[in-house]
């Protein structure tokens, strides 16, 4: 029994001394961890789909790819024990993001794997709120509100360098910094109330931004070799 329990543990040895790094073919795939303070703790965020797929073994085309949606709807009555009348506030938002870029990696050690890269990305979103006998805050008799808009766009380039540990075979912790200039728009949105019979409309102008930064692209990124 000493003899099978030091063996699996030479062979663990093995695996943590000779981490494998990607080579041409390879497929990685990772999440972000993020470390908070206060009462969260450390859980794994994957806003993104992020992956690489290796040309060579020291050259990496990377793709992120985002899509979120969410709505919500809430229910007002009359009176605070549910009766009387009733009214609905809906609102939904849609997000689309792409991101494609090049990474050159570098010998570094049998573990770590430092690399270059640079790359664009884009991003597209869109809103709207809708409420029947309610504003959103309260029940309101005889009252309708229709929100488009806004509608909002995003483009980036930009210069990144970073390392990935491989601390076992396939598996490894990644950090990140970049370089970028980013644009966005914010699109007019349109509100339409009708109340007692009366209908306003009202155009909001959007408006844009752009900007140069440089930082940690990501929290801690923990990847796997497929």
């Amino acid at each position: 029994m000493k003899k099978v329990i030091l063996s699996a543990a030479l062979v663990a040895l093995t695996g943590l001394t000779y981490a494998q790094k990607p080579t041409a073919g390879d497929v990685t795939g990772e999440v972000e961890l993020r470390f908070q303070t206060g009462g969260d703790y450390v859980h794994v965020l994957s806003p993104n789909l992020n992956a690489r797929y290796f040309l060579q073994d020291d050259l990496a085309l990377r793709l992120s790819l985002g899509v979120n949606t969410s709505s919500t709807s809430n229910d007002f009555t009359e009176n605070a024990d549910g009766t009387g009348g009733s009214g609905t506030y809906e609102t939904s938002s849609s997000n689309f993001g792409i991101g494609v870029g090049i990474e050159k990696h570098f010998a570094g050690t049998e573990r770590l794997s430092p690399y270059i890269g640079a790359g664009i990305n884009f991003s597209t979103g869109s809103s709207s709120q809708t409420g029947t006998n309610s504003d959103g805050t309260m029940y309101m008799a005889s009252y309708s509100k229709k929100v488009d808009g806004p509608s909002s766009s995003s483009f980036g380039i930009g210069v990144n360098a970073g390392a990935d540990y491989y601390f076992v075979n396939n598996i490894y912790l990644g950090i990140e910094v970049g370089l970028g200039f980013s644009t966005g728009s914010l699109g007019k949105s349109t509100t339409t109330e009708t109340s007692g019979g009366v209908t306003v409309t009202s155009i909001s102008q959007g408006g844009s931004a752009s900007g140069i930064g440089v930082g940690p692209n990501s929290g801690l990124r923990l990847g796997l070799i497929f």
